[in-house]
């Protein structure tokens, strides 16, 4: 066990900011990211959770990961189980173990961590004496179900809103020699947004569809109400330890905005974190402190960045401090001018837009109000402002996507190079990079219901765009595997029974395999049409909004009718607002 612990030190020393605390008397917590160290330190949420946790005196938080190849090969050899971070103790010396999870295709490492970590993965195979077993994240709030008999408790909504009460009720109860489930119900009626699987029926009809869904005690509610933050928090959300082995070395992220307003009709972003909310500068410049002597590199982390009312005065604030600036992506009908000119003052060298279809018409269906014209030029403001990198990214799959809509997407993409190919004083053109990924319906979307395409067919339209562009210079195309996006449609749409695939594939690996031990036809939940459905396996989640709201958007994609981007300070059309306007 030396070995793995020589290895976290080791890691350690390469930290600024990490958080060591004594452990007496203080409640002590070990949160999870189901990926390797370099994606959760990569990751703002999972970091700002881990300062909101340490934030609290009497809280001590530390991190696991899932193991990197070689350190799996110590955890085998020497029988170690799962250690911490910070100190290097078992996971189950900790009282609460808490999975942050952005990804549901990292739902199959929840189960191999907990093995690893010698704490059963089924929740009625835990006793009292075992840590409780928490998660929360964006794919929690849109459908925890397929984890549910992995779970004691799922965190519905944003950590500022929840942490206060979770640990308060912890306090009330740690103490206490009480039955696992009384102490889970107590925690459950005491934090908002706080959903245990355990406590609730999930039962299905013939066709194995949902047909009702139940607590089991009276006093629970039916529905729980997702819990959100009344705002952002001051300062700002931001990195809280930094390290070389990220994704954004030596680059401080700070969360300048939440949610996204424009209601893309396959994003959950654009409807799970409604209303959208923008940071303040004071609150950003807070976050980030004082320059250091050095020059500093920020990135600047929203769904929907250069939508922020002071973007451009945020980013100039930040270059007249010697900070490089970069952003996590960029719509072009947002771009201007005094905006592009202050990013390319801070350094920025790449950047990405998302056109997601190839025709305007499929672009009205997913409600992008963006034209050809529009996203061309756009590339080329980006050009001419220095930018050595531009990612176009592009939904293959979408509800009524033709072999048509693909060349439009390709011709589009030739446009855009024959555009960049004569800009007068550039002198050289950017690298086009073409990320191509499929579609996935998720829930809280208006085509959550929308089956997924055939993997043979969007490997099949993704090819369209390789052969047409294969002969470009300093044209690159990447198209992520349609079989991920198989798995995750299948937890993203699956109820319970998807769970016996999550342990398959923590057991196995080997996604082929995995779902051919199901009990029932993963395509029941991939390729089928839910919206006949009378419950869906995430019906039990209230986001707030209007009964008839997401429906509604569906008949407008299908009518090809685009809705306005969402402001809260003059429409209350979705319902998450209070008090609804009909006439907005």
């Amino acid at each position: 066990m030396w070995s793995i612990v020589a290895a976290y030190r080791r890691l350690l020393a390469r930290e600024q900011g990490t958080v060591v605390k004594d452990w007496g008397g203080r409640i002590p917590v070990a949160l999870v990211f189901p990926n390797v160290y370099h994606a959760g330190m990569s990751n703002l949420g999972f970091q700002a959770v881990y300062g909101l946790f340490n934030s609290y005196p009497d809280v001590v938080c530390e991190r696991a990961f899932v193991p990197d190849p070689a350190l799996a090969r110590e955890y085998v050899r020497t029988g170690a189980p799962l250690l911490s971070l910070e100190t290097q103790r078992p996971l189950y010396e900790f009282e609460l173990v808490a999975f942050s999870l952005t990804y549901e295709n990292d739902y199959p490492a929840v189960v191999s961590l907990l093995e690893l970590a010698r704490l059963a993965p089924r929740r009625e195979a835990r006793d009292a004496g075992d840590p409780l077993i928490l998660a929360g994240g964006i794919t929690m709030r849109t459908n925890p179900e397929p984890l549910a008999d992995f779970l004691d408790l799922v965190l519905l909504g944003e950590a500022e809103a929840i942490l206060p009460a979770l640990l308060e009720a912890w306090r009330e109860t740690r103490s206490y020699p009480l039955p696992k489930n009384d102490r889970v119900l107590h925690l459950a009626l005491r934090t908002p947004g706080a959903y245990a699987p355990a406590l609730y029926e999930a039962a299905l009809d013939g066709e194995g569809r949902l047909a009702s869904f139940q607590p089991r005690r009276p006093e629970l509610p039916s529905r729980i109400k997702v819990a959100r933050a009344q705002g952002l928090p001051h300062p700002a959300l931001t990195t809280q330890v930094l390290t070389a082995a990220t994704e954004f070395a030596a680059t401080k992220l700070v969360e300048i905005g939440r949610g996204c307003p424009h209601g893309c009709r396959f994003c959950a972003a654009g409807f799970v974190y409604r209303p959208p909310r923008f940071q303040t500068r004071a609150a950003i410049q807070a976050a980030l402190g004082p320059p250091s002597a050095s020059a500093e590199r920020v990135g600047l982390i929203s769904p929907s960045a250069a939508d922020h009312p002071e973007l451009a005065v945020i980013v100039r604030d930040l270059t007249d401090q010697g900070r490089e600036v970069t952003v996590s992506s960029l719509r072009v009908e947002s771009l201007n001018p005094e905006l592009l000119a202050a990013l390319a003052l801070g350094g920025l060298r790449g950047a990405a837009i998302a056109p997601e279809a190839g025709s305007e018409r499929l672009r009205r269906f997913v409600n992008k109000r963006i034209s050809d014209t529009q996203i061309i030029e756009g590339a080329a403001d980006l050009a001419r402002a220095g930018l050595r990198k531009i990612k176009l990214y592009f939904l293959l799959g979408l509800p009524t996507e033709t072999r048509d809509d693909v060349q439009a997407a390709l011709e589009l993409t030739r446009r855009i190079i024959e555009r960049l190919d004569g800009l007068a004083g550039v002198k050289a053109r950017p690298e086009i990079i073409l990320s191509l990924g499929s579609f996935v319906p998720k829930p809280f979307t208006p085509l959550a219901a929308q089956p997924m395409a055939e993997q043979k067919e969007l490997k099949a339209r993704a090819g369209v765009l390789r052969g047409g562009l294969k002969r470009e210079r300093g044209v690159r195309v990447h198209f992520d595997p349609p079989k991920w996006a198989y798995l995750q449609t299948l937890f993203s749409r699956g109820d319970r029974r998807a769970g016996t695939i999550v342990e398959a594939l923590a057991r196995h690996g080997r996604l082929a395999e995995a779902l051919k031990q199901a009990p029932f036809d993963p395509d029941f939940y991939v390729r089928r049409n839910m919206e006949d459905d009378r419950l869906w396996p995430w019906s039990f989640i209230d986001h707030g909004f209007e009964p008839d709201f997401l429906s509604e958007e569906l008949a407008g994609a299908r009518s090809l009718v685009t809705t306005p981007a969402c402001r809260p300070e003059s429409c209350r059309r979705c319902g998450v607002c209070p008090g609804r306007n009909e006439a907005a």
